[in-house]
Formats: C-alpha cells, sequence, structure tokens
C-alpha cells in the first residue's frame, strides 16, 4: 500500500508531471531526428519544408553558412542522398524551456561518399510545434 501511494504522489506531483513531459518531449524530438535524418537522406523538400524553421540558420563543414532557402537549394549537391546509409548515433537531448538542443554523430557510407561527423541541432516549439531553427555540422577527421 505504501509503494503504490508513493507511486501516485510521484506520478501526481508536480515533480512527476515535470519528468513525464520531459520523456515525452525527449520522445517527440528523437522522432523528429529520425525523420529529419530520412528527409535528408531522400531529399525530402516537403519534410524539409515541414521541419526547418523560417529562420534556420546551418553552418556545414566546411564552414558555410546558409539560411532555410539557401539550405534547401544546396541538397541537390549534397552527398547525404547519394550515400548508401546514412545514420546518427551517441545522440544526447537537452532542454532548455522551449528549446531542445541534441548533439549526435552521423555517418554515411558509400563509395566516395564516406563520413563522420558531430552535429548540433537546436529545435524550438513554437505554436505547438517542433522547428529545427539551427544546425551545425563538423567532421571528425580519420
Amino acid at each position: 500500500m505504501r509503494r503504490a501511494v508513493i507511486i501516485f504522489l510521484l506520478c501526481c506531483s508536480p515533480v512527476g508531471v515535470m519528468a513525464q513531459n520531459t520523456i515525452q518531449a525527449r520522445k517527440e524530438i528523437l522522432r523528429l531526428e529520425d525523420r529529419w535524418r530520412e528527409a535528408q537522406h531522400q531529399n525530402d523538400k516537403d519534410a524539409y519544408d515541414q521541419l526547418l524553421s523560417a529562420d534556420l540558420t546551418f553552418i556545414g563543414t566546411s564552414g558555410s553558412f546558409r539560411d532555410k532557402t539557401s539550405f534547401i537549394a544546396s541538397r541537390k549537391d549534397s552527398w547525404i542522398p547519394r550515400s548508401e546509409t546514412y545514420t546518427y548515433s551517441e545522440m544526447t537531448v537537452r532542454f532548455y524551456g522551449s528549446a531542445a538542443i541534441v548533439t549526435g554523430r552521423e555517418a554515411t557510407t558509400g563509395t566516395g561518399v564516406a563520413f563522420q561527423g558531430r552535429f548540433t541541432h537546436v529545435w524550438a516549439k513554437r505554436q505547438g510545434r517542433w522547428r529545427l531553427v539551427a544546425i551545425q555540422r563538423t567532421n571528425i577527421t580519420p
């Protein structure tokens, strides 16, 4: 009985509710990250429009700086859609109010397009929807 009361209090207390909300938000961000990874691998322009904020900033591995429009335009020359695989690993998600910061490792395989890098993605929740507002990539040199 005592155990049931403790579980009830944890689930219904503000701390328990916040923990549940964070768990749900983390699941949602990881689902969006998977959708973002797939969109890049498939060069899915509709998904880009849905996932990227209008004020997106992108910093590429070369130090290039792009806004949403120039980022989408640059995808026609991207090596990611030409790769055999495109994977994420070592992902962490941290929340700061209505922002989520995701860091991780990315890799592609395929002839002439093999790549390993690290990334930082910043998601912002606006009007009830998470949008990717900033992307930064860094090569991992072999």
